[in-house]
């Protein structure tokens, strides 16, 4: 499953809208419970790398940038914008291309106690941060959305 797979799925085909990610906590909660395929209450950098692969397109075991905005734009373009700002920050070599580097540095982001686990708490805290300051790609009062990793 793809990080923003719900907000993919949910949403209307609305070229123009934005998107109101509110309440945070609730979305984070949705989106660690998708990415938490083994339901452990723990997330691990290959379930983080799991969550990337259906934007590969090409299978080279890497996402780049062309292969994830063109699957957002292609099934929820609401979210151009901010598939843009979510890539830019996995992507944190700025090579243009996700792999395992970026994935096992995101993992080590949202893992604030560094046991190598994401806990449920660390990921809400983490997302619930991220998308309070990408907070002007999405409008507030519209209806809320979950979203899926």
């Amino acid at each position: 499953m793809s990080l923003l797979y719900a907000l993919l799925i949910v949403l209307p085909a609305m070229a123009l809208a934005q998107i109101d990610l509110k309440p945070y906590n609730l979305t984070a909660t949705a989106m660690f419970l998708n990415v938490d395929t083994d339901m452990n209450g723990q997330i691990t950098i290959q379930e983080i790398d799991t969550a990337f692969r259906g934007y590969d397109v090409n299978h080279n075991g890497r996402v780049s940038r062309q292969e994830y905005t063109s699957y957002v734009d292609a099934h929820q373009p609401e979210l151009h914008p901010l598939s843009h700002a979510l890539y830019d920050i996995y992507d944190v070599d700025g090579d243009d291309q996700l792999d395992l580097h970026d994935f096992e540095n995101f993992h080590k982001l949202m893992d604030s106690d560094a046991n190598g686990f994401v806990s449920h708490y660390e990921y809400v805290r983490y997302w619930s941060i991220l998308f309070t300051d990408l907070e002007h790609l999405h409008a507030p009062n519209k209806k809320n959305v979950v979203v899926h990793p």
